[in-house]
């Protein structure tokens, strides 16, 4: 089988994933690219990357690079993915698939096209606990779903703190949102779990602007396509750890995550409830691996646990077997456009949106 090349844009976060394949079989890093050149030079020395471009449209030019891994900052995702789509590659994006309708058309109409692959990595989808979590859901032991809950609090201190103050991220001059930043972790994560397709969204911001003059706080209410509803809350300004919270309740049961969830690696407590357990009244505590996929975790583990070596995995399998990925354009259209009509709604004094259907 012969290995695809895999080429870097942006190299934050781009290394997770620059190591995520190196770990997998099939695929092989080929190119690195930043515009911080000293940067790209000392990643490359590290992972032993053969190429380093400054350049985009030299990544695109190289024809070694089957696959573009897009790690920009998050207002940059659209442009890159359709420019690297354009010059014939897959694309394997970070959250947000986009930040405009426009491009998220833009980006369906070009997969339909060429048959290339394009996958929103949203890696939380391949979080172990969540993973049997949603196996349940789909089995119907919680029944039919009504409502659900997410969050994505992550405090711009603490990235400020950790990364430093040239991270991309706490810089005034940069565009960015809740919604759309963190926040699709959050609501293509619950969409997911709930099996739903969100078709109102009305939302409000809540708290002062960060020093960063980003968007403190934002909680969104959604109406699903079978009647339920679904509650988001973004912040970056949130005086607690980091923490992605999810729960869904159904006609019989539920699932609520912790919030207190530690690292990676670490096993957590989350709680279950099931009608059909004669006498519960109780939620039932069960503790589950965290990220970590173990088996997983036995050959290789990030920052994020397993999750982007999983995804890498999916993903080239999608592009081998010509099968859908797991968060394709069109999947990843409908948690992206939900995040898209609830920003809409918050900036224009919260009245109800509807949500365009892919």
């Amino acid at each position: 089988m012969s290995e695809l090349g895999v080429g870097i844009l942006g190299l934050g976060q781009g290394k997770s994933h620059l190591q995520a394949f190196q770990a997998i079989e099939g695929s092989r890093v080929v190119a690195v690219c930043d515009l911080d050149e000293p940067l790209a030079q000392q990643v490359a020395q590290q992972f032993h990357v053969p190429k380093v471009y400054t350049r985009f449209d030299q990544l695109l030019e190289d024809k070694e690079v089957a696959i573009v891994v897009v790690a920009t900052p998050d207002h940059l995702h659209g442009q890159h993915a359709i420019q690297a789509l354009e010059a014939g590659k897959h694309v394997l994006s970070e959250i947000p698939m986009a930040t405009t309708l426009d491009e998220v058309q833009r980006i369906i109409d070009l997969t339909d096209r060429s048959g290339l692959k394009y996958h929103m990595g949203n890696q939380v989808r391949y979080a172990f606990c969540l993973q049997d979590v949603q196996k349940l859901i789909a089995n119907g032991d919680f029944g039919e779903l009504f409502y659900g809950e997410g969050e994505y609090l992550h405090d711009m201190e603490d990235i400020a703190g950790r990364r430093g103050p040239d991270h991309w991220r706490i810089q005034n001059d940069i565009s960015q949102t809740t919604l759309l930043g963190g926040g699709p972790h959050a609501i293509d994560t619950l969409r997911w779990l709930m099996g739903a397709r969100f078709v109102e969204a009305q939302a409000i911001h809540a708290g002062q602007r960060t020093r960063w003059n980003t968007t403190h706080t934002t909680v969104a209410i959604f109406k699903t396509d079978n009647g339920g509803a679904a509650k988001i809350t973004v912040s970056y300004g949130m005086m607690r750890p980091y923490c992605l919270y999810y729960s869904v309740y159904g006609a019989e049961g539920a699932f609520e995550r912790t919030r207190d969830q530690g690292s990676a690696v670490q096993e957590t407590t989350n709680y279950l409830y099931f009608s059909k357990l004669s006498g519960t009244r109780r939620l039932i505590p069960v503790t589950l691996p965290n990220w970590n996929n173990p088996q997983v975790a036995r050959r290789f583990s990030l920052g994020h646990g397993t999750m982007e070596i999983e995804q890498a995995e999916d993903f080239l399998r999608a592009i081998r077997q010509d099968s859908e990925p797991r968060i394709g354009p069109r999947e990843a259209a409908r948690s992206i456009a939900a995040g898209i009509c609830a920003l809409q709604s918050a900036e224009q004094g919260g009245g109800v949106v509807k949500i365009p259907q892919f």
